[in-house]
């Protein structure tokens, strides 16, 4: 006997990480005009990325690039230039590096968060299995295939074993994933952005190690357009002001909940905006 489903009735879910409906009321729409003749827009849209996380200006503005993303490019001779940006985090613990990865995954209208220990080849690219019923071959797609048209994130970089990281390479940088197995000769796309978060591999970065605190080939790190070096400086007056601030959120919940001058509902909107048009 075969399964079947009875579908008593839908509902459709356009809250949470990766769901949302891009159609804008007429009130919307003049918003986002206002809101492109700002000159300061590219500020204030940094501003308004993780507004709870103290400094990190530059992060944030890079954070805000990856996120609305750039435009992909056909060239003449048939070839294509992805417009998806791929950040890396590289540094110390306890500097909100997976924060900002969250906070992305919220943010992005698809966003898949995945952690780098619990994730192999397959479960980030696309796997061929055995269907149980009809024991015929299927194709599954993983986060980065999931993530088409969004933003993976991939916290604790660094844990991946470096097959795992070698299978991504294509998915990166020709945002493809060429598949044959088992009689199932396919491409998939993953047109997607990476954001990535990893450790130094001495736990914390030294300066007098240098390129020693990195574990990565150079195929990979080639793959990411920008790459932060993240550390926590022992600062009597940074650590102070950071205190401050953290209490100030703990504080004051409510009022820092609104602090930031568009909601991240607003933000997921902006960006289907620009990738509608």
């Amino acid at each position: 006997r075969r399964p079947y489903i009875r579908v008593v009735g839908l509902e459709v879910d356009t809250s949470g990480p990766g769901r949302s409906l891009n159609k804008f009321t007429p009130e919307e729409e003049d918003h986002f005009k206002k809101l492109a003749e700002r000159e300061d827009v590219y500020d204030l849209i940094s501003r308004n990325i993780a507004p709870s996380i103290f400094g990190s200006e530059d992060i944030k503005k890079s954070i805000a690039c990856l996120l609305f993303g750039g435009s992909r490019k056909r060239m003449p001779d048939g070839l294509t230039r992805r417009g998806d940006i791929n950040l890396l985090l590289l540094g110390d613990p306890g500097t909100a590096k997976s924060q900002l990865l969250k906070f992305v995954e919220k943010c992005a209208p698809i966003g898949v968060y995945t952690s780098g220990k619990g994730s192999s080849a397959a479960g980030l690219t696309a796997s061929v299995m055995r269907d149980p019923t009809t024991r015929c071959f299927v194709m599954e797609g993983g986060a980065m295939v999931l993530a088409d048209g969004g933003v993976v994130c991939i916290d604790e970089f660094d844990k991946m074993r470096e097959d795992d990281r070698v299978a991504i390479h294509e998915a990166m940088e020709q945002q493809t994933i060429s598949i044959a197995k088992a009689g199932i000769t396919t491409t998939l796309n993953t047109r997607c952005s990476v954001f990535a978060a990893a450790n130094s591999v001495f736990g914390r970065w030294d300066d007098t190690k240098g390129e020693e605190n990195i574990d990565f080939m150079p195929t990979i790190l080639s793959r990411f357009d920008m790459i932060y070096i993240v550390k926590d400086d022992h600062n009597e007056s940074r650590d102070t002001t950071i205190a401050r601030h953290v209490m100030k959120i703990h504080l004051n919940r409510e009022q820092a909940a609104v602090e930031g001058e568009m909601s991240i509902e607003m933000l997921k909107r902006d960006q289907l905006l620009v990738c509608g048009t």
